[in-house]
């Protein structure tokens, strides 16, 4: 038999992808997002920190490489496979942590669906690349 180990193309392009969507996801609600954290334009042009692009792409990688190894263990070994186990990971794992942590800070449950909301589809393109982009030693 087989046995399935974590492949690391289908990571970095996950890694890659994981940078994109985000990009296009704020870009897309930046108004409401700056409005309901109470961000101004200048706030954000003045945070020219390289140090969360960093920290996305760190994050990224230990995620994506993480789902890979779980597929390996459960074994998931189809996109639609994928995709569903990418979408319950999105769901529990961030967007319900996501809301809990909003809510006892006092922050909008739009903000929570903004935030989470982008993780959720992450992690199932994520899903969906690895269940199908599957590596066999």
């Amino acid at each position: 038999m087989r046995k399935q180990s974590v492949n690391l193309w289908a990571v970095l392009v996950c890694v890659v992808l994981g940078q994109v969507v985000p990009a296009l996801w704020y870009t897309i609600f930046s108004d409401s997002w700056m409005l309901l954290n109470g961000f101004t334009e200048e706030q954000i042009k003045s945070g020219t920190s390289p140090a969360p692009y960093l920290a996305s792409i760190v994050s990224s990688s230990f995620m994506a490489y993480t789902v890979g190894w779980i597929f390996t263990r459960i074994p998931v070994k189809s996109l639609p496979s994928g995709f569903l186990t990418g979408l319950l990971f999105g769901i529990v794992f961030v967007l319900c942590e996501t809301i809990v942590k909003d809510m006892f800070s006092m922050r909008p449950l739009m903000l929570s669906f903004i935030d989470g909301g982008v993780s959720v589809i992450v992690y199932t393109i994520t899903g969906s690349i690895l269940g199908a982009w599957r590596k066999y030693e």
